[in-house]
């Protein structure tokens, strides 16, 4: 391998341990603030969670995989880099493909929320989202398996999940946007005719938000995966020196989990009054050990 490909990559490593650190730590805080707030146990936010959960995961253990994937590549042996490929690529196929179809499910759940905001409460229930997001880990553990002794089975199960995953994204927001227009504009007739309809505002404009924030979430999932599915088509057509690129474009993918938590804190404020106020001693014993250190300066 070339020497610039070799300072390339291990400079691309170098970048994913900040990003694994972030991403460990941001998601580990948001699930920490749904697990010590009970009103935030929601089954929108359950999904949430489910999200960061795969997030968590990614920084903890597919980017340390990816990470030696690499360094194995470049120093060490056939054997031992085409054991430690199989591992990170079941790892990373299973969980990047849980992270996306979470958000096409959160997107789903905020179109149900808009549709049928009465019946949500039945439809959409805490067991029911801990049953799917269960279910929805088996499944891609089942498929990432495939890795192993079905490798082009796996890309075409890869291709069919994202294209199902985009697709009920982005339907699910594009409704969305059309019936918050509808309600917006029936809303504003009625309040103009009668001046009524206020709560019927105000429980808009609360969906409205929260469908922003998905589709927030959305968009940031689009851009960080954008450049990884136009490597792969290219290298697909063109297949010599695919791996420095593939590889280079893996973080950025990577980058979305380190993202997401502070998507979380800065688009509700319920998360991010728990997750400051978890931090908040933190920064307080950093100050004391400085001052305990450094008792002249203070």
């Amino acid at each position: 391998m070339e020497d610039l490909a070799k300072i390339l990559l291990l400079a691309n490593c170098a970048v994913n341990i900040p990003l694994a650190l972030a991403s460990v730590i941001g998601n580990a805080l948001v699930l920490h603030a749904v697990w010590k707030t009970p009103s935030l146990r929601s089954p929108s936010i359950l999904l949430l969670c489910g999200l960061a959960l795969s997030d968590f995961a990614v920084g903890a253990v597919v980017q340390p995989l990816f990470i030696t994937h690499v360094l194995v590549k470049l120093f060490g042996s056939f054997a031992v880099e085409n054991l430690v490929n199989n591992l990170y690529n079941t790892v990373a196929f299973s969980l990047c493909g849980i992270s996306f179809f979470t958000i096409a499910l959160i997107s789903l759940d905020r179109l149900i929320a808009v549709v049928k905001p009465f019946k949500y409460p039945n439809i959409v229930t805490v067991p029911r989202v801990v049953f799917t997001l269960m279910g929805m880990w088996l499944l891609f553990s089942s498929i990432a398996s495939m890795q192993v002794w079905a490798v082009n089975v796996l890309w075409s199960t890869v291709v069919l999940v994202v294209f199902c995953g985009f697709c009920i994204s982005t339907i699910s927001h594009v409704k969305i946007y059309r019936i918050v227009r509808q309600h917006q504009n029936a809303i504003q007739v009625q309040m103009q005719a009668v001046q009524v309809s206020v709560t019927n505002a105000i429980n808009m404009t609360r969906l409205k938000k929260s469908a922003q924030n998905t589709f927030i979430v959305y968009l940031v999932l689009i851009l960080c995966y954008s450049p990884y599915a136009v490597v792969g088509v290219t290298t697909f057509i063109y297949p010599s020196g695919r791996y420095l690129p593939r590889i280079l474009v893996s973080t950025i993918v990577f980058m979305k989990s380190s993202l997401n938590p502070i998507l979380y804190c800065w688009r509700s404020r319920e998360i991010r009054v728990v997750v400051a106020q978890t931090c908040r001693p933190l920064v307080f014993w950093r100050r004391n050990v400085r001052r305990q250190i450094h008792p002249a300066n203070q």
